[in-house]
């Protein structure tokens, strides 16, 4: 049951660093944005990975694993066009459409995974799988005409592509982390893993910023104490996920992981006061539904 207290977590201060990172999108742009939850995180990482590992002796060997550098180039990258290609989709008027799709990531993880990693999953994970995510879809869609009137558009193909880069990054993550051997535990791997991966896309993300938006740089500094906030929350998050990649299937995890969405819910109605549909609440029940038959079929 470990996983879950993990998954749990890393939903929690997900939700967090997204709070936060929603009031910074007010101050500086939605790539400054995300870059946040990378170069901010990259202190803390390095930090623990120091402490921990009393030096750096065992990054080389870190690189050196079988298959572990291709893993992590491969699933940094995707997390990143993941993100541009999320940004991409709010140019679009019909934008929702293309979020909502990409909501379909945990069942596109469970094919990846099967495909990549060979894993297996029981009959009722799999139903468990599929019903927590049309609760997802449900809770996401704030306007169903509008999904059953552009399910040919665009921004669907941009849905889609979303969900499958974000599902290519889990799945490609967790490969990078069960690829290291002669580690003396779980978290040693997933502590490796975030650092190399953070590290790949803070350089990636700092030379596009200098070459296209310089000037975020100074907006990020006047907003530092909240950066800092989210590149924290980013850490606890991405370490929580990597090590409860590392003890069950992604897929399961990501489901199980879509309690953020309670989590969401509470900090809607209480912190920014915004309305909630009955129709969200329905989705969170579906949800629900859908995340207790996983946990009985893993039992």
């Amino acid at each position: 049951m470990n996983w879950i207290i993990v998954t749990v977590f890393a939903a929690f201060f997900q939700n967090l660093r997204s709070g936060i990172q929603k009031n910074l999108n007010k101050e500086i742009s939605l790539v400054a944005s995300t870059y946040v939850r990378f170069i901010f995180c990259l202190p803390f990482a390095f930090l623990l990975y120091i402490l921990y590992f009393q030096g750096f002796d065992v990054f080389h060997e870190t690189l050196q694993q079988k298959n572990f550098l291709l893993f992590i180039l491969l699933a940094s990258i995707a997390q990143i066009f993941f993100t541009f290609l999320l940004l991409y989709s709010f140019q679009f008027s019909n934008f929702i459409v293309g979020t909502t799709l990409s909501k379909t990531e945990v069942v596109q993880i469970a094919i990846l995974e099967t495909l990549i990693l060979h894993d297996t999953f029981n009959f009722w994970t799999i139903i468990g799988i599929i019903i927590s995510t049309i609760g997802v879809l449900v809770f996401s869609t704030k306007n169903k005409d509008m999904i059953i009137k552009n399910l040919s558009s665009k921004s669907t193909m941009v849905g889609l592509a979303c969900g499958f880069l974000l599902a290519s990054s889990v799945t490609f993550y967790r490969a990078a982390t069960l690829s290291l051997v002669n580690f003396d535990s779980k978290f040693e791997m997933a502590l490796s893993t975030l650092f190399v991966g953070v590290l790949i896309q803070s350089i990636i993300l700092t030379i596009y910023l200098l070459y296209f938006e310089k000037s975020e740089f100074k907006k990020m500094y006047q907003n530092k104490f909240q950066c800092i906030a989210a590149g924290f929350c980013g850490f606890v998050t991405t370490l929580s996920w990597f090590y409860a990649f590392t003890l069950v299937q992604a897929a399961i995890v990501r489901a199980v992981g879509q309690i953020e969405l309670l989590f969401s819910y509470i900090a809607s109605r209480y912190y920014f006061k915004e309305k909630i549909k009955f129709i969200e609440v329905i989705g969170i029940l579906i949800f629900a539904i859908g995340v207790m038959i996983i946990l009985f079929a893993k039992k």
